[in-house]
């Protein structure tokens, strides 16, 4: 068949040929869709290049998947591939950019940030270390005024004790590590026990 002989057949002959793997007649269908469905396609996506990128796949998927794709009707399916292929477009490009914020975003950790992450945690160690030694009643008390944010009334009330006992208390505990760990290194827990 002639190219001129295709432009008067029906678009469901042109398919009938294209599953033939006819050539002529798939060229005949691209020249025939083609500006249409740009125009269909730019109206939603608004950008030429992808819009041009999302037609040549449309016409690339139809003429490898020819055999296999069955279509009852050719523009139909153009005009559902091209709203569905643009769709995706749209919904690719949000996630992008919903990736990049989030990178940006992103919180990458520093050498230093690091370091004084286990700096923190050696410390945390020797701290716990030290407090074992402390009298049952002062290291309960200690640990929940530093570790578990008990208030002072709170933990007065959970041993049933005066204010001033948990405070003399909590003094000892922190006078036992002044001299265990060394006037630098209790700056540095107090520090980490208030944040």
């Amino acid at each position: 068949m002639s190219k001129i002989q295709l432009q008067n057949i029906t678009d469901d002959k042109l398919w009938s040929l294209i599953k033939e793997d006819n050539q002529l007649a798939f060229n005949e269908v691209y020249n025939r869709y083609w500006k249409i469905l740009y125009s269909y396609i730019h109206n939603i996506l608004n950008d030429r290049g992808v819009t041009e990128d999302t037609l040549q796949d449309i016409f690339f998927n139809i003429w490898h998947k020819r055999k296999a794709i069955e279509i009852k009707s050719l523009k139909n399916y153009l005009f559902n591939a091209a709203r569905n292929r643009a769709i995706s477009k749209i919904r690719k490009d949000r996630f992008s950019i919903l990736q990049e914020g989030v990178i940006e975003n992103l919180y990458l950790p520093t050498q230093s940030d690091i370091e004084e992450t286990l700096n923190l945690n050696d410390l945390k160690a020797t701290i716990e270390e030290k407090t074992k030694s402390l009298p049952k009643r002062c290291r309960d008390i200690f640990y929940l005024s530093r570790y578990h944010d008990f208030s002072i009334a709170e933990i007065a009330n959970h041993f049933n004790i005066s204010h001033r006992t948990v405070e003399n208390q909590i003094y000892l505990a922190l006078k036992h590590l002044r001299t265990k760990l060394g006037d630098t290194a209790i700056s540095i827990m107090l520090f980490w026990l208030c944040t």
